[in-house]
């Protein structure tokens, strides 16, 4: 049976060169492309959709992949384009994305892509899938309290070096939620700034912890 696919980006170049590289897969029946998630909502009224793919999250469609869920809750999302690195695929678990699509795909990793989350399974490097494992381990085990995911993706930005700002850009948020963050962070490992904090966080779980540049 073949996969169905909606293509939803508001980059018409973007869209339309998935639509032509998709179609000419056996598996996979693309229904159409559209810049909205209004359009998109027009196609759900008659036609099941398997999986839509999405731009990579940014601030400006953080809200996508909400407003996606309400119009099919059984749709697979698969966003296109991500980075590899623990942030910013922790950032699409917590959005709710079922899988993505590194930014240095060919067209047959992201069919793959697309067969594994039918299936609900998600393919991602030895590199992610180690960071995100010490990520996990991290929050269960090393902090006075569990950190959250966001807290997760925050503490990863902040072994990277990013200042309170870029943080926030990166995950979609404003300045002041991100520094809300760093705050209950600095709380959790009970330390009493950001150098102390990234300090213990490497001394707890190493060059692993962000190793995915």
């Amino acid at each position: 049976m073949q996969i169905s696919v909606f293509i939803v980006s508001n980059v018409r170049l973007h869209r339309e060169g998935l639509v032509a590289h998709l179609r000419g897969c056996p598996s996979i029946e693309v229904l159409g492309a559209a810049d909205s998630v209004q359009e998109t909502q027009n196609v759900l009224r008659t036609t099941a959709i398997d999986v839509a793919l999405i731009d990579a999250l940014s601030p400006s469609d953080s809200d996508m992949v909400g407003a996606l869920r309400k119009l099919s809750a059984r749709m697979r999302i698969l966003a296109v384009g991500v980075r590899e690195t623990a942030s910013e695929v922790l950032a699409c678990a917590a959005a709710g994305i079922d899988g993505y699509v590194p930014m240095d795909a060919a067209l047959g990793d992201m069919v793959t892509a697309i067969e594994n989350v039918v299936r609900g399974e998600l393919t991602c490097s030895p590199k992610v899938a180690a960071s995100l494992y010490h990520c996990i381990g991290f929050a269960t085990a090393a902090a006075a309290s569990p950190l959250t995911t966001r807290e997760l993706q925050v503490a990863d930005l902040m072994n990277r070096g990013c200042p309170t700002k870029e943080i926030a850009w990166r995950l979609g948020v404003q300045p002041c939620t991100a520094k809300n963050h760093v705050r209950n962070i600095l709380q959790k490992l009970q330390v009493h700034g950001r150098g102390q904090a990234v300090a213990k966080l490497r001394t707890l779980i190493g060059e692993r912890f962000g190793v995915v540049a």
